[in-house]
């Protein structure tokens, strides 16, 4: 798969600004701008690999000035090495220092786009035998008020999303919390799944009652209800209560994942590609919880259709039945970089045929929200 025979001859970068079509609101704050990197790898013999590289730094991904550092320091060292050699260089970073991991995922992403576009199939294919042709999708909700979550949820909902993910954590009222999955519960309806996000904002005790008096609005899970840290805390409410338990923030890595199944604190491990440091360790992710008896999901970092595609042939990969994956975040900016945006259709994202990443980047887009190439 790594092809040994194969250099790569030149990378290149450049970075993005996207706004937020609406300011998107969590636990973590208000989001106005959506900043990162885009990582373009030509091999000697012409084959173009495209990555992304956004950090979040509210989920402990470092700043994009770190990320940024990691990708000149590392382009030079890989330019002239062949992919094996490549891949192997980033098999030794340090995933714990700040900006790798987003770093590393632009860079693994962009091989593997290579090396599955001389394979001749789609990036997916690449990386597992059993591949689902589509994936489910859930809509993302933020931490709006009641009126405009309503409102959002009942777009979604027409559009043939099956899924609602709504964040919660932003208000210090336990009424008004549970006032809004209300709302938002009516809206959607009884036949569609409602999940809530709280981004670790709750404590323990806050927590389980707010959750057990929410059960009655049939949630179908809940992601990390506290903070990602508090691995024993997130035990505890998920003995407590009825919904299933994601963990999203506390996940990061491999090892951060061990540590999550080694407390019993979620029933389910939220992946980011991004935060993970690639597909082929969020595939390692993966393997993981399925050994353990987990599901997991995959989720974007709110990235442009570069990060999306690459999420979204992760997630082609995971066992049936698939629980919806945080795919549909195209939306929430207010552009894109891609030539053909990725969309969904009656609640799916279909996966691309076209060998590789399946993606192009559009010329005059980039001139709208990137700078210039630097090698």
């Amino acid at each position: 798969m790594y092809l040994s025979n194969v250099r790569v001859a030149q990378i290149a970068w450049l970075t993005f600004q996207i706004p937020y079509a609406a300011v998107f609101t969590s636990a973590h704050g208000a989001e106005h701008v959506r900043s990162g990197v885009l990582i373009r790898v030509t091999t000697a013999e012409g084959l173009v690999g495209l990555g992304e590289a956004s950090p979040l730094p509210a989920f402990g991904g470092g700043r994009l000035a770190d990320t940024l550092a990691c990708i000149a320091a590392g382009a030079p060292r890989l330019a002239g090495c062949t992919l094996a050699e490549a891949f192997a260089y980033l098999d030794r970073l340090d995933y714990t220092a700040p900006g790798v991991a987003a770093a590393a995922c632009g860079f693994d992403t962009a091989l593997l786009d290579v090396c599955a576009q001389r394979a001749g199939v789609p990036l997916a294919r690449l990386l597992s035998a059993e591949v689902a042709p589509a994936v489910p999708v859930n809509a993302v909700i933020g931490a709006a008020g009641l009126a405009a979550a309503c409102q959002a949820a009942g777009r979604a909902v027409q559009a043939g999303i099956q899924c609602v993910k709504l964040k919660v954590g932003v208000s210090d009222a336990h009424a008004a919390e549970l006032d809004r999955i209300a709302a938002v519960r009516a809206a959607i309806g009884p036949g569609t799944r409602l999940r809530l996000d709280a981004n670790g904002a709750w404590p323990v005790p806050a927590a389980i009652a707010l959750l057990r008096a929410a059960q009655r609005y049939d949630l179908e899970l809940v992601e990390q209800p506290v903070a990602a840290d508090d691995l024993a805390g997130m035990a505890q409410v998920r003995a407590a209560v009825q919904p299933l338990i994601a963990a999203d923030e506390s996940v990061g890595g491999p090892q951060q994942a061990a540590r999550v199944l080694a407390a019993h604190a979620a029933d389910v491990l939220v992946i980011k590609p991004m935060l993970a440091g690639g597909l082929r360790r969020a595939r390692t992710i993966i393997g993981m919880a399925g050994a353990a008896g987990l599901r997991t999901l995959i989720t974007t970092t709110i990235d442009t259709g570069v990060g999306v595609a690459a999420a979204l042939h992760l997630a082609a990969m995971l066992p049936a039945p698939q629980l919806a994956c945080g795919l549909a975040t195209g939306p929430l900016l207010a552009g894109d970089v891609l030539a053909q945006p990725i969309t969904v259709h009656n609640g799916m994202i279909w996966l691309p045929d076209q060998p590789g990443l399946g993606v192009r980047l559009a010329e005059h887009q980039l001139a709208r929200y990137a700078g210039a190439w630097r090698y």
